[in-house]
């Protein structure tokens, strides 16, 4: 609740502003149902009845307030006469109107304002003692205590505070001596004040005089009009018409009513216009202010703890200062320490339980000793023996107690004599007069069955154990002695409901319950039949499990049997039907996905947005052991579900030939491992093929690895999705890891393959995921990116890689199982996962409409402002570029990549400006002078970097190396000076520049990412020197400014320039190949290390790189920095030469999936998108430069907009239109 204050004289917006402090933003919108609304702390705000006024009684009001419309018009004050709101914003319609306009308030006694202490007098309001308002009020009585009655059964506290206070305002002011024009007894409400308010535009406000515990009563009166009631600071809306009345707290919400008109503002109120006799827009507000008894208002003097007890008095529990405790949302940690203070209280309730009851007889007969009770049946009853067997008749697996004299112990109802009779409903069998019990048989195996001639052919008796979810019981089983029945006893059992786990002679039943329980465990916990069955045990007795009868080799064959058939069932394969199940048949599949026949319409031909869009993807995890006798191998579901049916697979891999092809892409590991072969195992993964929008496995379609994941076994998984209820649909959308490789020669095999097959006519287009795309040679991306593909919309291709996480789970527990098992288990959590995605493809639709919106919003704009700053001649011929690229594919696409010749290196502009120092007035050698000054910059560095790698400790053998490397690098430094001396004819050089590494791109290689503090005094106690070689200045054109032309260094510092381009373009060339060798180290080397060997070497290798990364920065901003002296436009260091931040050397993302959705061009770093050229070569590069671009924001905004057509065709535009566009009137 917000925190109250003293009232605010003046109603300014400044408590709006001190409240919004406490409430949160809220968003009800529009209400038009009776309702009521309630703050955080369950206190009542607002109770609103619409329309609970019949219309008889609405115009009998209306009529009565007709007679008001003079004294109403006289009310309105004059236009010098407007001193606050309320006396403002009347509306008179033409003519007059019914009611004319105005406000009248009417109070037997109300205290004046700044006079409402107790001990202040009351006064009577003068239009009271009117002839008209008498007679209105008169004319009301009825009406009154009708409103009356329903604001004491809608809020009965504020009817009994205001019954109270009249009755104490009638007793006051008829004793006293003050005369009283009107009779004071006649007054009719429990509210102390009313005011009609004719035509008038209520500001948005709060009752500062009432409080926040009573509520004023607002009643619609009028006619036809469209009024609304709006609480602003609860984003509500109330249909305020004709016959409404609203309770609402004035001194918390914030509320309005109004404008109408014909300046409607339709945030509020429906543009429509009313309709009285006369045709015009009117309506009448009845507002009943309450009476409130409010203490002394404290002086501002006063002290806050008496401010505070102010409140507290006047406002009660509606104050709450919070202004140092933001609201907290309780934790794990807060629920326990509220437990903390009834611990002992629990375990005290606890044992109570444990103990008998204080009532001794048993509580069903009255007779006998209560000496039992039950644990699953709620109560605490007690019950004598045959009354426990009685009430248990149909409970046969409840648990019961028996009280020994010191404690309760577990009691069977086996051993209670209940007896469980098969068929006729739980009762004896009529044909059995004199029962024979046979001889029970030991109850810990199925096997050495007694034919059942043996028996009598009377009614039997036999143990039987029962498996329940709640434990292991054994019950003495009555068998039906009907004619025919002896050989029917497994049938007996599951007309029971009891699954038995043999046919000849059952001894051992599971309930339905418990293999429904087994069968969601699986799927959801991912749990072993071996758990499952030690949790019964533990449940059945929780200290001595191994006495409980071991059934897990029975539950591992029941659990079969009864998915089997719940599978059948599901499917409708059990209804009274001679039709068995074909390939997939018992499998779910993508309701969204185009199938013909099933879910698009019959004119859906020569439709884009109808075509097989699939993802492939294999899984080593899923391994399964050789079996030792394959032969003896039953299946109930071959090929029926989600695996290829076996024989015809193992028939299409005896005929297939493999080619021994290695990868002629990047170093993929699925074909490059696709020989390697795995001892001891059947299979040593599975490849799938499932749905690339949704993630729907397709049926039929699952195979088995042998050897790896070869062409032979994907070709089949592939060929079997592509012909699954594909009647005419003739283009396929097939995304693999390497499908650049799988792709080459694909339909050649299947030409040559007798067991492999696809649609007639049908495109295949091939796609790499983007996540794995980025291990991929340059060539890929384009011709092989999902984002360059025409109707792919907008997905990653990476989907079955989120489907393989929880099947990893149970692939353990599926690896040694039988075939036909693992089959069917591999089946059913496929069946699941589909099942999942069926139930919830509402609301993933419903999420990836909204994000399609999203994204053509974010990205047409973009596309368009850059296509109206380009040429849009050239605009026209990369279209047809385009266009050509979608239609024929293959290289075409390769006009989505840079094609323009790499930026001059440095070698290369050396050799440009040797050959022209001849033809130019420049001192001969320049050039290799101011190479050898770039190169000793270079060795500085390296030298300042060879100390940063010293250890703390470092020897005396690396110390002096250290002295070694300085003293040649001062001898070729002091060289290079005197050679300076010639160049510049003898000119009087400065110390020369002295560059400083950043400390951002200075990290060691340790594992810190820290210098590593090694004092030069360390290393150097034996040098001279006043200046270390490493801090030595180097003189060069760049150290002198470039507008100092008196000196004559104009030629020397142009070639300078150009060799620092070229250092520049080198840096960040070797930048790019530094980052993408660590990117590839961590992708292929580092995540996938299987030893911590390898794992080590890989995070060395990865330093190594980021050392040479920091490196080509430090070299980059060196020369940036020369450029920059030598006076290099800004424009050019702003949009080639850019500064590089630490945050551009990220390869957490993928540097070449620029186009992907939040990533756009401005936010790859800016030297993977730009090739620094010279200034011939400028205008060439740009060129190419916006070329990409434009084409890249193209298909960026294209997939965006094909994902939006998508998702409206999957999920039936117009129910997705009805959802969705309210929410984006909302947005906007």
């Amino acid at each position: 609740m917000a925190k109250a204050s003293p009232p605010n004289p003046d109603g300014s917006p400044s408590e709006t502003e001190r409240l919004q402090k406490y409430f949160a933003a809220a968003k009800i919108g529009k209400i038009s149902v009776p309702a009521t609304i309630v703050d955080r702390g369950g206190n009542i705000v607002t109770i609103y009845l619409p329309n609970i006024l019949s219309p008889s009684r609405v115009d009998h009001v209306n009529s009565a307030t007709k007679a008001l419309r003079n004294v109403l018009l006289q009310s309105i004050p004059s236009s010098s006469d407007k001193s606050s709101w309320r006396s403002q914003g009347f509306v008179i319609p033409e003519e007059g109107g019914e009611f004319g306009a105005g406000r009248i308030t009417v109070s037997p006694a109300y205290f004046m304002q700044r006079h409402e202490r107790l001990q202040d007098p009351m006064v009577t309001s003068a239009s009271y003692s009117s002839v008209e308002v008498q007679e209105w009020l008169a004319a009301l009585s009825t009406t009154e205590f009708f409103w009356n009655a329903i604001t004491a059964a809608s809020a009965p506290e504020l009817f009994e505070a205001g019954a109270t206070a009249i009755s104490r305002v009638v007793q006051e002011l008829q004793e006293s001596d003050k005369p009283v024009s009107a009779p004071i007894s006649h007054w009719p409400s429990i509210f102390s004040g009313l005011e009609i308010i004719a035509n008038r535009t209520t500001l948005s406000h709060r009752d500062v005089g009432g409080a926040p515990s009573l509520f004023d009563l607002l009643i619609s009166l009028g006619s036809g009009h469209k009024a609304k009631l709006v609480l602003a600071d609860i984003g509500a809306e109330l249909d305020y018409y004709p016959g409404t009345m609203t309770f609402i707290s004035g001194k918390v919400l914030q509320h309005s009513i109004g404008p109408w008109g014909k300046d409607l503002d339709v945030a509020y109120v429906s543009h429509k216009q009313v309709i009285g006799k006369k045709r015009k827009m009117t309506w009448v507000e009845s507002c009943a202010d309450a009476l409130y008894d409010a203490a002394p208002t404290p002086s501002p003097s006063s002290s806050p703890r008496k401010r505070e007890e102010f409140d507290r008095e006047v406002f009660s529990n509606f104050i709450s200062y919070t202004e140092n405790q933001p609201r907290k949302t309780k934790t794990q940690n807060d629920f326990i320490q509220e437990y903390l203070p009834f611990r002992d209280s629990y375990l005290n309730i606890l044992l109570d339980l444990e103990k008998p009851s204080e009532v001794l007889e048993c509580q069903s007969c009255q007779i006998g000793d209560g000496k039992f009770h039950c644990l699953t049946c709620s109560g605490d009853q007690t019950l004598c023996h045959p009354c426990m067997v009685k009430t248990h008749q149909h409970l046969p697996f409840h648990k019961v107690q028996e009280w020994t004299g010191k404690c309760f112990e577990d009691k069977s109802l086996e051993e209670l004599g209940f007896v469980w009779y098969m068929g006729h409903g739980g009762q004896p069998c009529p044909f059995s007069e004199d029962p024979q019990a046979w001889e029970d048989m030991p109850v810990d195996a199925e096997a050495g069955s007694v034919p059942m001639e043996t028996f009598s052919s009377s009614t039997t008796t036999s143990t039987l154990t029962i498996i329940h979810s709640t434990g292991v019981f054994l019950h003495n089983i009555v068998w039906c002695g009907c004619p025919g029945s002896q050989r029917q006893q497994h049938l007996q059992l599951l007309k029971a409901r009891l699954f038995p786990a043999s046919i000849t002679r059952p001894r051992t039943a599971f309930t339905f319950e418990v293999l429904d329980h087994f069968l969601i465990d699986v799927l959801e916990c991912k749990t072993s039949a071996s758990s499952f069955f030690e949790k019964i045990r533990r449940m059945t007795n929780h200290s001595f499990p191994d006495t409980v009868p071991n059934r897990y080799q029975e539950l591992m064959r029941v659990s079969r049997l009864w998915r089997d058939l719940m599978s059948r069932k599901c499917f409708g394969f059990g209804h009274d039907t001679q039709e068995k199940p074909g390939k997939g048949d018992l499998a779910w599949f993508c309701p969204s996905c185009p199938q013909p026949g099933i879910n698009i319409p019959d004119n859906w031909q020569d439709n884009w947005l109808i075509s097989q869009r699939y993802v492939v993807d294999g899984n080593f995890t899923a391994q399964h052991m050789t079996m030792k006798m394959p032969q003896l191998d039953i299946s109930l579901s071959d090929g029926l579900g989600y695996m290829v049916k076996d024989r015809e697979y193992q028939a299409h891999l005896s005929l297939a030939v493999e080619s021994k092809e290695r990868s002629s892409c990047s170093n993929h590991r699925a074909i490059n491992t696709a020989n390697i072969n795995r001892s001891n195992l059947r299979a040593t993964g599975v490849g799938a093929t499932a749905c690339a929008r949704h993630g729907c496995f397709v049926p039929h379609s699952i195979v088995d690895f042998q050897k790896g994941e070869r062409h032979m076994n994907i070709d089949y998984s592939i060929c079997n999705a592509l012909n699954y209820h594909s009647a005419g649909i003739d283009s396929s959308l097939i995304i693999y890891d390497v499908g650049c490789q799988w792709s080459i020669n694909f339909l050649q095999r299947v030409a040559e393959s007798q067991g492999l097959s696809i649609p007639e006519n049908m495109q295949i287009i091939p796609a790499v995921g983007k996540f794995h795309l980025s291990a991929h040679k340059l060539a890929c991306f384009a011709r092989y990116s999902l984002n360059f593909v025409q109707g792919a919309g907008h997905v990653d291709g990476e989907i079955l890689e989120t489907l393989w996480a929880p099947f990893n789970k149970i692939s353990p527990t599926a690896r040694s199982m039988s075939h036909a098992h693992r089959q069917e288990v591999l089946d059913d959590h496929m069946r699941d996962s589909n099942w999942k995605k069926l139930v919830g493809i509402t609301k993933t639709l419903l999420t990836k409409y909204k994000r399609a919106l999203k994204g053509v919003d974010e990205t047409k704009s973009p596309f368009d402002e850059l296509t109206r700053s380009l040429n849009p001649e050239k605009i026209s011929i990369w279209e047809i570029e385009e266009k050509k690229a979608v239609e024929e594919r293959g290289e075409y696409l390769d006009i989505y990549q840079l094609q323009i010749n790499k930026a001059p290196t440095m070698a290369e502009i050396r050799l440009k400006l040797t050959e022209s120092e001849n033809d130019d007035t420049r001192h001969p050698g320049t050039v290799s002078w101011l190479i050898t000054g770039i190169n000793l910059e270079d060795l500085q560095d390296a030298l300042r970097a060879d100390i940063r790698q010293l250890p703390s400790d470092a020897t005396s053998a690396q110390k002096t190396s250290i002295e070694e490397k300085r003293q040649r690098l001062a001898a070729r430094i002091t060289k290079f000076h005197e050679t300076a001396d010639a160049m510049t004819a003898g000119m009087d050089l400065d110390i020369g520049t002295v560059h400083s590494d950043d400390p951002r791109f200075c990290r060691t290689d340790n594992d810190g990412t820290e210098w590593v503090d090694v004092s030069d005094e360390e290393i150097s106690e034996d040098i001279d020197e006043e200046i270390l070689t490493e801090e030595m200045g180097i003189w060069m054109p760049s150290s002198v400014s470039q507008h100092n032309g008196t000196l004559g260094l104009g030629p020397l510092q142009a070639e300078e320039l150009e060799l620092r381009k070229g250092q520049a373009n080198d840096c960040l060339e070797n930048l790019r190949m530094a980052l993408g060798h660590k990117a590839l180290i961590y992708r292929q080397y580092f995540r996938s290390a299987d030893s911590t060997w390898a794992g080590t070497r890989s995070k060395q290798e990865a330093r190594r790189c980021q050392l040479k990364i920091d490196k080509y920065v430090r070299s980059y901003q060196r020369a940036r920095s020369a450029m920059e002296c030598l006076g290099m436009e800004e424009a050019t260091l702003g949009s080639i030469y850019r500064e590089i931040m630490p945050s551009e050397l990220s390869i957490d993302k993928e540097v070449t999936e620029e186009n992907r959705f939040g990533q756009g061009s401005d936010r790859l770093a800016w030297f993977w998108r730009v090739n620094n050229a010279n200034k011939g070569q400028e205008d060439a590069w740009m060129d190419e430069f916006y070329r990409v671009n434009w084409l890249k924001a193209k298909a960026r905004w294209s997939r965006w907009e094909e994902e939006l057509s998508l998702n409206g065709t999957e999920g039936g535009s117009k129910q997705l239109d009805r959802v969705i566009k309210p929410m984006l009137i909302n947005r906007s």
